[in-house]
């Protein structure tokens, strides 16, 4: 006669403690924490703009309150550091905070006084503390090679034109009578200012409208499409590139490996009390 044994559940193992390490990692990768990073930069952002005026900046409860704002971020550099260890150093956004702190930490009185504008630097954290303003940053830094190819090229045909019209307008007006004013009037043509410098050329050479559209056309509308191009396939590659899992998830996602691994132990382990005689 066949008896069926019954097994015992196996008893669930028991998880340990998280350690303290863990416990600041859950912290200060939460979107409460980040959140209130991000809020503090801007109220900060806000406060160095009031320094500027000599009875809101020069308060005491002013100086204060910029004493513990940097306080604060001392303190998140720091818990970054222990939560991540070496993760932290091998990462250039978390580099770029803790370059940003220190420097706010950089006297500035008496003959340093100008590096009081230091402290505009912590605004920029903003670009390592939101994550589309890091992709953003990232594009560009991928694009810098395509956008200093299409510079180079800018670059020659400014000079060509540059030559050119100290030679064809040089004689009739001053703002091309050497090749530097030629290059100060070609620029403020290229960001499309100062094209009241024309007219009187114009009146007196009736090729000269023709010359300069030939050039605002291709010094202002090719190249840059070009530069709109290069940064936008770079913004395209961002988007699609894979993002690496936050801390949190990594953790999250190592846990899920874990428990599935529980499983399939599980269950290999109830298949070797089979069916008794």
């Amino acid at each position: 006669m066949c008896r069926v044994e019954a097994t015992q559940p196996a008893a669930p193992a028991l998880r340990s403690a998280p350690t303290a390490q863990q416990r600041v990692i859950a912290v200060v990768d939460s979107r409460a924490f980040v959140g209130f990073i991000i809020g503090l930069i801007i109220a900060n952002a806000v406060m160095i703009g009031l320094h500027t005026y000599p009875a809101i900046g020069q308060h005491p409860a002013m100086e204060a309150l910029d004493a513990i704002v940097l306080g604060v971020f001392t303190v998140e550099i720091a818990l970054r550091i222990f939560a991540h260890r070496g993760a932290f150093f091998r990462d250039p956004w978390s580099w770029f905070d803790l370059l940003v702190v220190a420097v706010s930490y950089v006297p500035s009185g008496g003959a340093l006084q100008i590096l009081r504008v230091l402290r505009v630097l912590r605004v920029l954290r903003l670009l390592s503390a939101v994550p589309s303003l890091r992709k953003v940053v990232n594009a560009l830094i991928t694009a810098i090679p395509g956008i200093a190819s299409i510079g180079a090229l800018l670059v020659i045909i400014m000079y060509v034109f540059v030559v050119a019209t100290t030679m064809l307008f040089g004689p009739v007006s001053p703002a091309f009578g050497s090749l530097s004013e030629s290059t100060v009037t070609l620029f403020r043509l290229l960001i499309g200012d100062g094209w009241a410098v024309m007219d009187p050329i114009g009146d007196r050479l009736p090729y000269a409208w023709p010359f300069m559209m030939v050039y605002a056309v291709i010094s202002t509308f090719v190249i840059l499409n070009l530069f709109i191009a290069v940064t936008t396939e770079a913004l395209q590659g961002q988007r699609e590139a894979p993002t690496a899992p936050t801390p949190v998830e990594q953790r999250i996602l190592d846990e899920i490996a874990a428990l599935q691994t529980e499983v399939r132990r599980s269950r290999s382990g109830g298949g070797s009390h089979g069916i008794g005689q």
